[in-house]
């Protein structure tokens, strides 16, 4: 297993860090839904763009210094997502972009938020994206990503919530802590996870 020096990405490395997000998102389930074949690809560069310009001034995402990979949170004190400024990051393109008829598959992501607001009642932290470069899957590299969040959640006593849409990532995610808050299958198949804190019983470590 590699491990890697884990870093916060910097407002230069969004362009690159967005293509390593839309290669990495390329056959997922919830954007091979929403987004039309044609043109897939550099609408995902797009969207994670407009993602990571909305995330990094948070200073919660992470990644490292040849960008094998990216973990994207949000911060218990920016949750829920702030509209205007989601729309200013770049996503009042989007209708142009796609269309108003394919505008409609998005209304999974609408259902996604009600059970996040619904079952996330507590501050929390939020992980928005986890995507790591096909040249390095499968050597740790995402695991380690999301450690720097997951240690500050514990020290601060605070759950970590997540969506995800393949039983491969639950598995992933599970082997970190997290477990099943709901199942759905319709438009898509989705889990929704929930990480409680784990309160180390050796006080000051």
């Amino acid at each position: 297993m590699m491990t890697s020096e884990i870093i916060q990405l910097e407002k230069s490395q969004i362009d690159k860090a967005s293509q390593i997000l839309a290669t990495a998102f390329n056959q997922d389930p919830f954007f091979q839904h929403v987004l039309p074949q044609e043109g897939k690809d550099k609408l995902l560069y797009g969207l994670w763009k407009n993602i990571l310009r909305y995330c990094q001034p948070h200073h919660s995402t992470y990644t490292t210094p040849e960008l094998k990979g990216i973990a994207v949170w949000i911060p218990p004190a920016d949750y829920p997502i702030n509209p205007l400024r989601f729309l200013l990051a770049g996503f009042y393109k989007l209708p142009f972009q796609i269309g108003l008829k394919r505008m409609r598959n998005f209304s999974v992501f609408r259902l996604l938020e009600k059970y996040h607001k619904q079952d996330m009642s507590v501050p929390h932290w939020y992980l928005l994206g986890l995507g790591v470069s096909p040249d390095y899957q499968g050597q740790g590299i995402g695991g380690s990503l999301i450690q720097p969040i997951l240690k500050q959640a514990d020290e601060q006593g605070l759950p970590c919530y997540l969506e995800t849409d393949t039983h491969g990532a639950v598995r992933f995610y599970q082997r970190h802590g997290f477990e099943i808050l709901r199942v759905g299958e319709e438009p898509v198949q989705f889990w929704t996870m929930k990480r409680e804190p784990r309160i180390s019983n050796n006080p000051g470590t």
